[in-house]
């Protein structure tokens, strides 16, 4: 540590009444205890239903998303046709190189095999859910690149309804448990993009799509 940052952390601790540096033994017990019990630091869900809490965040005035439920990966294309018309959007969609979305009946549609700024819209696949904040989790790999998530103007995501968990910490155990290597990038979409920054007035698409579609399936 160099003798300015070790001043400053001094400075700190005076300030906090303290006169000397904490037992790193004591600073460890108490992350250790804070890991073994998450529960204790957790926001209480309003409902019982992880899916439940998660729709009702997700479209809830502050993150704007709209949800429909459908059967499985082969009920997407009538469902993102249903939604494109009522957006009155041509069927144009830019779809990953995501081999079972590759493979379902896109007939009709415009298929894009890349993806442009300002696409139209986009296909994404979550593969887990967070109901306490209305994220969904977006992992980085060559069947999901990451630009389908912030180029497009109507950004349509499937997510698995048996993979809404409860909390941040679930999705994280979740991850481990599977194994598998850190991806480059995890994205967590929450809502649609926006800001206020101008005049307190809000702005959606600021940073990324300004429509969130999604479909929960079975």
């Amino acid at each position: 540590m160099t003798d300015g940052k070790a001043a400053f952390l001094a400075r700190i601790r005076r300030a906090n009444g303290r006169r000397s540096a904490p037992d790193p033994a004591a600073v460890a017990a108490e992350a250790a205890a804070l890991v073994a019990d998450p529960a204790r630091t957790q926001p209480t869900l309003q409902r019982q239903d992880p899916v439940a809490e998660f729709e009702a965040r997700v479209t809830s005035e502050r993150l704007a998303a709209t949800v429909e439920r459908i059967g499985g990966d082969a009920d997407a294309p009538s469902a993102i046709r249903r939604y494109l018309e009522a957006e009155d959007a041509p069927l144009e969609l830019a779809l990953p190189p995501d081999p079972m979305l590759q493979a379902l009946d896109w007939t009709g549609f415009d298929i894009r095999q890349s993806i442009d700024a300002n696409e139209g819209a986009a296909l994404s696949r979550a593969e887990w859910g967070i109901a306490e904040t209305g994220s969904l989790i977006l992992l980085s790999r060559p069947e999901q690149p990451t630009l389908y998530a912030f180029l497009p103007l109507r950004h349509i995501i499937i997510a698995p309804r048996a993979q809404i968990v409860r909390h941040m910490e679930d999705f994280w155990a979740a991850f481990r448990a599977t194994g598998r290597p850190h991806p480059r990038n995890i994205n967590f979409v929450t809502g649609v993009s926006g800001t206020a920054d101008i005049e307190s007035k809000l702005v959606r698409g600021a940073h990324g799509p300004k429509r969130l579609h999604i479909l929960l399936t079975d």
